[in-house]
């Protein structure tokens, strides 16, 4: 299905809840010209990809129970410029769990990633837009037993318990070699750095194992992320 038709059923279904409520989305107006041309002014390279202009025509989102907003022209109210510099916020569910559409430099869209705050792990949850629509879509109609509601029970606490994706800096270069100029800049050993470049669904790591205000950069093309690994000291050791 394309993005237009997964929408306009979102549209104009009718859902029925877990406890066997039925309920509807609330959609809001499209956006106008003059709204478009200003929001243009935010993204990067002043450029909106066409799959989101042909959206912005139909709506400019939703609420929902579930997913409280689901806003489309939300540009960078993520906030965690580390994680994703330029992001479209496509959902939370009012605990601090976001999903963000990530967007590159030049303004493309790229895969839609799942930030957790308890446990707090930043994760790929959908390929692109479009899948995760379908993803949407297939929550609201089979609310039990739907790949939204697995991915946070079952792949989360995966992606925290084992964080298989981190690995220290000189570690990290002898596997893959061709990031070196970008680390160097990261001088010293004591970095952790956090590769999702395989970018499966359910790959991700548990950046808040590290400490507060670990995060350090990401790379500018690469699902690459470098950490700061404070060693602890006494008091660290003993409390936490």
């Amino acid at each position: 299905m394309t993005n237009l038709k997964i929408i306009n059923t979102l549209k104009t279904a009718s859902f029925t809840d877990e406890d066997g409520e039925n309920y509807t989305l609330d959609f809001l107006d499209p956006l106008s010209e003059a709204e478009i041309q200003e929001l243009r002014e935010s993204f990067p390279k002043k450029r909106i990809a066409a799959e989101l202009l042909e959206i912005f025509q139909v709506t400019r989102g939703w609420d929902s129970a579930a997913f409280n907003m689901v806003y489309f022209n939300s540009i960078d109210e993520f906030g965690f410029w580390e994680l994703s510099p330029h992001s479209i916020t496509l959902g939370h569910d009012g605990f601090g769990n976001y999903w963000v559409l990530d967007i590159d430099n030049n303004g493309d869209l790229g895969k839609v990633f799942f930030a957790c705050h308890d446990p707090a792990v930043f994760m790929v949850h959908s390929q692109n837009l479009n899948e995760y629509l379908r993803h949407l879509l297939d929550f609201h109609e089979n609310p039990i037993e739907n790949y939204v509601n697995n991915f946070q029970i079952n792949t989360v606490p995966e992606v925290w318990q084992h964080n298989t994706n981190c690995t220290p800096k000189t570690d990290f270069l002898h596997i893959k070699p061709q990031f070196r100029d970008f680390l160097n800049e990261f001088e010293g050993d004591e970095w952790i750095i956090a590769d999702l470049t395989s970018g499966e669904n359910g790959v991700g790591f548990a950046w808040g194992k590290f400490g507060p205000n670990q995060l350090v950069q990401r790379h500018p093309t690469d699902l690459i992320w470098v950490l700061k690994n404070r060693k602890k000291g006494f008091l660290g050791r003993l409390f936490g």
